[in-house]
């Protein structure tokens, strides 16, 4: 089974309607990513300055969203969704030679080299 595409936030798709926040994320969602996400959320969910999260498939919502509270709620949903990309299995770039090789510590420079890009997206 292929691991599932990171996802980040669309932020070019945030709209906000009667206090309702929703914003789009990029790629596919899977049962995993989805249900992490939730786990995420749940962890982190302390008092804060806006209403219910939820996600569906492609889009993030977030309820009583208030004047002023943008750049603590972008920070929040950003860490929400950089924690879920981390912890779920990254995709592989294929590389034959290493592969071949079946070097253990090829494999985890692999993996620690996708874990960090991830952080390309900040």
């Amino acid at each position: 089974m292929a691991a599932p595409e990171q996802r980040s936030i669309d932020w070019a798709s945030a709209e906000v309607e009667e206090a309702t926040l929703t914003v789009e994320l990029t790629n596919a969602s899977s049962k995993a990513w989805k249900r992490r996400f939730e786990g995420v959320l749940a962890l982190l969910d302390t008092s804060r300055s806006w209403g219910e999260v939820h996600l569906n498939g492609k889009a993030i919502h977030v309820a009583d969203v208030q004047q002023g509270t943008e750049t603590e709620l972008r920070h929040f949903l950003e860490s929400v969704v950089m924690q879920v990309n981390s912890e779920l299995p990254q995709p592989e770039e294929p590389d034959t030679e290493k592969e071949t090789k079946g070097d253990e510590a090829a494999k985890a420079d692999r993996q620690m080299t996708v874990a960090f890009r991830v952080f390309a997206d900040d």
